[in-house]
């Protein structure tokens, strides 16, 4: 953030590096596609990023999915499709922007996979979280309470989400992507009329 906001336009440290919660974020980073676009490079170009988030998921997340899978599964080699580059996003406040209620299958993702969400920054700074259903179509809205270093696991795909506006005067930082798994994933497969599918990497467990 610190070299690629002023270098893009989207924001800055206003005092030099700090916590991410102190990154000055224009608008439009979180409602404009445009911005989105700019930043989801900055992240694809960050080496030393992107080697710390392959470890996360070769050494933790990919592991603990297997272990899920039960017995049976222990027995067999498992494939799982990772998205590289993960998404970071940012919400900065005071705002009235917000992400509206939807489920992943309308941007083109698959019942095959699984999404994986973690904070950032401090909710008791910024008081916005992510907001998800515990059962597709049941209305049973929960508020993701996690700190910073824990991961929320859930069916993106099917499970309605979404993130209100962020009215503190701090910026919200977040980290998701999802996971394809085995033969429950189609790697060939996108849905008509998507213009951004998320580029995937593979490990065998």
């Amino acid at each position: 953030l610190d070299v690629a906001g002023p270098k893009v336009g989207f924001g800055k440290f206003p005092n030099g590096p700090a916590d991410l919660e102190e990154f000055s974020a224009c608008e439009s980073v979180f409602s404009s596609f445009k911005f989105e676009k700019h930043w989801r490079q900055c992240v694809a170009s960050a080496e030393e990023f992107l080697e710390e988030y392959e470890r996360l998921v070769c050494e933790v997340v990919c592991p603990h999915m297997k272990s899920l899978m039960g017995v049976e599964a222990a027995d067999k080699r498992t494939t799982f499709f990772y998205q590289f580059p993960p998404t970071l996003r940012l919400q900065p406040g005071p705002s009235k922007q917000y992400r509206r209620v939807h489920r992943d299958a309308e941007y083109g993702h698959q019942d095959g996979e699984v999404n994986f969400w973690l904070p950032l920054t401090d909710m008791a700074k910024t008081g916005v979280t992510l907001w998800t259903e515990e059962t597709p179509d049941a209305d049973d809205f929960r508020a993701v309470d996690l700190n910073i270093g824990d991961i929320c696991m859930f069916h993106g795909t099917l499970c309605r989400h979404y993130v209100p506006a962020n009215e503190s005067t701090h910026t919200r930082v977040s980290m998701d992507f999802r996971i394809g798994v085995d033969d429950c994933f189609d790697e060939a497969w996108t849905l008509k009329g998507i213009q951004h599918v998320h580029p995937r990497r593979r490990i065998v467990l």
